[in-house]
C-alpha cells in the first residue's frame, strides 16, 4: 500500500515540480534581459552592445559551471551579483544588484537558476 502511494505522489509531483521549474528560469530569463543583456548579450557570451564600452570585457556567463568542475557554482554566482563576494580585481562596472533595484524585487534565485541554462 505504501510504494502505491509513493507512485502516486511522485507521478502527481514530478510534474508539478517541472513546471515550477521552467517558471522559475522564465522569470530568471525576464530579469536577465532586463538587467545583464546589455553588457552579457542575449546568449550570456560576454558580446552585449554595451560591452565594448567597458574597460573589462563583461564575464562569459556560459562557462562558469566549466570553470568550475563542470559545476554550476550557485552561491558563488548569487554573492557575485548581489556585490557580497567580489574581489578588488572584479570589474566595478557592474552594479550591485540587490533587492529593491530600481524599485524592481530582483529576483535572483530566477536568474541564477536561468543562467545555469546558459551552460555549455
Amino acid at each position: 500500500m505504501r510504494a502505491g502511494l509513493t507512485g502516486w505522489i511522485t507521478a502527481l509531483g514530478l510534474p508539478l515540480l517541472v513546471v515550477a521549474c521552467g517558471i522559475n528560469v522564465a522569470q530568471g530569463r525576464g530579469v536577465y534581459e532586463r538587467n545583464c543583456v546589455q553588457c552579457h548579450g542575449d546568449t550570456g557570451l560576454g558580446d552585449g552592445p554595451f560591452a565594448d564600452k567597458l574597460l573589462k570585457p563583461p564575464t562569459d556567463l556560459t562557462v562558469l559551471a566549466r570553470n568550475n568542475g563542470g559545476t554550476f557554482p550557485a552561491m558563488y554566482v548569487t554573492e557575485i551579483i548581489d556585490g557580497h563576494s567580489r574581489s578588488e580585481d572584479f570589474s566595478g562596472a557592474m552594479p550591485e544588484f540587490g533587492p529593491g533595484l530600481g524599485g524592481e524585487e530582483l529576483q535572483l534565485g530566477p536568474l541564477v537558476d536561468y543562467l545555469e541554462t546558459l551552460q555549455r
